[in-house]
């Protein structure tokens, strides 16, 4: 049996590009169990519709599986359907963090799709593989973690149990092209190659604006797995940069500890350097200092407002103070620190954005980002908006207005959208527009993102909101 996996365009450039994870633990997975895995990376190799199409009739797969944020849903719909035009015999599956919260809704709302798989897919896939391979519809009352369709009704499983993380091959890169990719915080003339690296799933945290795919516990891999998918990616792959993906990476500060000793006593941390993400009341100094011994470059801190009370609304569970003192710390440890604020938060006001951004200038950060919130399916802020409480307000249920940056899909009763991209245009000017900070505007955000974003914005204006993500191949 022959799987294509699409991972679908999207209509807005971006500074950092790393193989999709997820479909690399798919290939994996599926590759141990005999099927013929292809990958067509729509975002990395530039492919538009007739390119797509051609990639399909090519490869003449049995299954096409297709992974999709919320912005993406609607462009692999359409993919989803050339599918059919090409051969209506070919299966189609859509997974990913859109239809894991909304499996009946996104399979009532796009006819192409076939089946969904909910969450995590390595266990689920093969199970629907092999019904799907038998003709054996009768046996998929009995996979849990898919939705389905039999006669006019849409069928959704329960979802089963978490993968246990340990059990998983390492996720596989051959059928991505490696060059095509991007690194993060890294100016592309270096020739660097990055490869992302899971070492947990799942985020205990309880952010309002988060939806946890993986679920709310925190499972790790051991220590040694972690090192040998490093040594693995340098040696097979040539990798000189990785990026920990992890939701948050130094939860356990003391695993944290024991990786970055194993790295150092591989002599890894001559070979390459680590990028991390992660919250400003997990780190401490002796952590950083040995993380920067261990090849850390740069860390990317969750933030998202100046303002304590917008903090404590939005459930992030951080103080100002921790956060002053953890980018203190980790500039001390001689760590490049990357920012990430939200504008628009429930219960934000102009004088909270303001306060927000005032925040960020005046932390010793090397960059930072100024996202308007987006309400995704899934999250806290969905029944917020329900209840009318956080002053929020849906502006468009078209899902291309929910791109995670330049989407248009809320305002606030105190501020509205037209306000808040003025808020951010302010964010972005006042942050980089000086003289340490200027290029590092490229090295973050990248030329291609700049363009997109003002060229976005122009065409914001003469469309409207439910065009601003034209996402028709």
């Amino acid at each position: 049996m022959k799987i294509l996996f699409i991972i679908p365009p999207f209509s807005s450039g971006g500074g950092w590009l790393v193989p999709h994870i997820g479909i690399a633990y798919m290939a994996a997975v599926l590759k141990q169990k005999g099927y013929d895995v292809t990958i067509a990376d729509a975002i990395a190799e530039r492919l538009s519709g007739p390119g797509i199409v051609d990639s399909i009739k090519k490869v003449k797969p049995d299954i096409v599986g297709l992974t999709a944020t919320t912005q993406q849903i609607y462009t692999a719909s359409i993919i989803a359907n050339e599918v059919k035009g090409i051969s209506p015999e070919i299966k189609t599956i859509i997974g990913g963090c859109h239809v894991s919260p909304l499996p009946e809704q996104t399979l009532r709302e796009f006819s192409s799709f076939d089946y969904a798989v909910i969450g995590e897919g390595e266990l689920v896939l093969p199970e629907l593989l092999r019904a799907i391979s038998d003709g054996n519809d009768g046996a998929l009352v009995n996979i849990k973690g898919i939705a389905y369709r039999t006669d006019d009704k849409v069928v959704v499983n329960p979802q089963g149990s978490y993968v246990d993380v340990n059990s998983l091959p390492m996720p596989d890169f051959d059928g991505f092209d490696l060059s095509l990719y991007r690194p993060f915080y890294t100016l592309p003339i270096h020739g660097y190659r990055e490869l992302p690296i899971l070492t947990s799933r799942g985020c205990p945290y309880d952010c309002v604006f988060c939806f946890r795919t993986k679920g709310k516990i925190a499972r790790y891999r051991t220590v040694q797995s972690v090192i040998n998918e490093v040594k693995r990616d340098i040696e097979t792959y040539h990798a000189n940069q990785i990026s920990f993906i992890d939701d948050t990476f130094t939860t356990n500060m003391k695993r944290t500890e024991m990786i970055c000793d194993e790295l150092m006593k591989a002599g890894i941390h001559k070979k390459i350097e680590w990028s991390c993400g992660t919250r400003a009341d997990v780190v401490s100094g002796p952590l950083l200092s040995k993380m920067k011994q261990a090849g850390c470059r740069v860390i990317s801190y969750g933030i998202e407002s100046g303002d304590q009370k917008i903090l404590d609304k939005a459930t992030k569970g951080l103080k100002i103070e921790e956060i002053r003192e953890a980018i203190r710390l980790t500039k001390h440890a001689g760590i490049d620190v990357y920012a990430n604020f939200i504008i628009g938060l429930p219960y934000d006001t102009v004088d909270s954005i303001n306060k927000t951004i005032d925040f960020a200038m005046g932390l010793d950060i090397d960059a930072a980002s100024f996202a308007i919130l987006t309400p995704f399916p899934g999250t806290g802020l969905i029944d917020m908006i329900k209840n009318g409480s956080g002053g929020l307000k849906m502006i468009s249920s078209d899902w291309r207005d929910y791109h995670k940056h330049l989407g248009r899909s809320l305002e606030l009763d105190a501020v509205d959208r037209k306000k808040l991209e003025k808020l951010q245009r302010k964010a972005y000017m006042k942050f980089y527009l000086r003289p340490k900070r200027f290029i590092n505007m490229f090295k973050i955000v990248g030329l291609g993102t700049i363009m997109s974003y003002a060229l976005q914005r122009v065409y914001i204006k003469k469309s409207g909101p439910s065009r601003i993500n034209d996402h028709s191949v």
